[in-house]
């Protein structure tokens, strides 16, 4: 994917494919994995392949194929999911200023800067978690 997504919706269910998949024995298909996401299979297929570019989960094709982790759940950082799925953090137009002429350019400047800045802050927070920080303890 080169462009970022418009919506936290990619990373979230990415997220949560992760940690149905680190509690599966074995391969899960797309299809299972959608029904226990209540997704569509499809639109999480685009999720699941952004994570084996990533080389976070296997994938085998084939009618008794599936997906499976490819690293252990302590080793799947969440700012590495970001990175794969390069979700935008922000609603569309979230401080976008630039088309409203009543801002000088500085704080047009200042508010795009602070943009960055607060996208900054996620990914340092998303470094401190791993899949494993997020499995139920039972």
């Amino acid at each position: 994917m080169s462009e970022k997504v418009s919506s936290i919706m990619w990373f979230s269910l990415a997220v949560q494919a992760l940690l149905v998949l680190a509690d599966h024995d074995g391969l899960c298909n797309s299809n299972k994995l959608a029904v226990k996401l209540d997704s569509e299979s499809g639109f999480l297929r685009k999720i699941l392949s952004n994570l084996v570019k990533a080389g976070l989960i296997h994938a085998k094709e084939g009618r008794d194929g599936g997906y499976s982790l490819a690293k252990n759940p302590e080793q799947i950082i969440l700012a590495d999911i970001y990175s794969a799925i390069k979700s935008e953090p922000f609603s569309k137009g979230f401080l976008d200023v630039n088309a409203k002429k009543c801002f000088q350019p500085s704080s047009r400047e200042a508010l795009c800067g602070l943009k960055n800045e607060m996208e900054s802050w996620i990914i340092q927070g998303l470094e401190q978690k791993t899949i494993a920080d997020l499995l139920s303890k039972s």
